[in-house]
């Protein structure tokens, strides 16, 4: 098949992948290729960072469902059977038995914090193997203190599965990255420049001249915003905290280009009830469009 200009080359995905992950990640490659967005387009749109994307497409790490529900909005297609089919993947991918990393075919490399190479691994099993014969020649001498040495080197091999099972049942949540702020630290600061990954859509409104605006929180960092996709230029977007006060950004007078996405700064929000969006279709005028977070 011929490469299409401007869109990813998809590397191909491991056959050892449950058929429903298979299926999960060709979906949110097609509605990737549907967006039309680059990847780093698509991390400002959801909010979801560029790298992020990157292990979520190339299933070197299985998707959130907050990734997968903003991917369906930035590709404007329904949520029901894309979230049907990550639930199938998900189950699929919860009960494989394997610990080796899913985006890795030569499986060098056990998943983990402080991973084992297979160098690494060759000399632990010798070990082992050595041990154990030395063990077996003193089963006929000695019963009971090689019965002690198996035990031993039982415990030795399954505790270092233990812990990577452990770190595995944690799932992908448990990799993401801390929020670098939280509340007044996050005040005027871009929302797609900080590691708040958990945003929740507390309130949604489509203007009079088609221009679709949500207000945004992220639980972790406790802090709102509003994103926008906007018809045309020169308009003023505002977003008023729970205490009152506003944060506010203003698009450039050229037309924006189809799906660019407008983001104000953040603000501190403990609690999304207060949380008010306004939309000024012109930054001129004074007439405007408002709406609550929902309760």
């Amino acid at each position: 098949m011929k490469h299409l200009p401007g869109r990813p080359h998809w590397r191909a995905l491991p056959h050892t992948l449950p058929p429903d992950y298979q299926e999960l990640v060709g979906e949110l490659r097609r509605l990737k290729d549907r967006s039309r967005l680059t990847l780093t387009e698509l991390a400002r749109t959801t909010a979801v960072s560029k790298s992020s994307w990157e292990r979520y497409l190339n299933a070197k790490q299985f998707p959130p469902r907050h990734a997968v529900q903003a991917l369906c909005r930035a590709a404007r297609e329904s949520e029901e059977a894309v979230l049907a089919l990550w639930a199938r993947a998900d189950a699929a991918w919860s009960r494989r038995g394997d610990t080796m990393s899913a985006a890795e075919p030569d499986r060098t490399t056990v998943q983990g914090d402080g991973g084992i190479n297979d160098t690494e691994a060759q000399a632990t099993r010798g070990f082992v193997s050595r041990a154990l014969l030395s063990a077996s020649g003193l089963i006929t001498k000695r019963p009971w203190a090689a019965a002690a040495v198996v035990l031993l080197l039982c415990t030795a091999m399954l505790a270092p599965a233990a812990i990577i099972h452990a770190s595995y049942e944690a799932g992908p949540a448990a990799a993401a990255r801390p929020p670098i702020c939280r509340l007044r630290s996050c005040e005027g600061r871009e929302p797609l420049a900080t590691a708040c990954e958990d945003p929740v859509t507390v309130g949604s409104h489509t203007a009079a001249d088609g221009t679709r605006l949500e207000i945004r929180r992220s639980p972790s960092c406790q802090a709102g915003w509003v994103r926008g996709w906007p018809t045309h230029g020169d308009f003023h977007i505002e977003i008023t905290g729970p205490d009152g006060h506003a944060r506010a950004t203003t698009a450039p007078t050229a037309l924006p280009t189809a799906g660019q996405l407008a983001t104000t700064p953040m603000i501190a929000a403990a609690q999304a009830t207060g949380l008010r969006c306004c939309y000024y279709p012109s930054a001129g005028r004074t007439d405007r469009e408002c709406f609550n977070a929902d309760s």
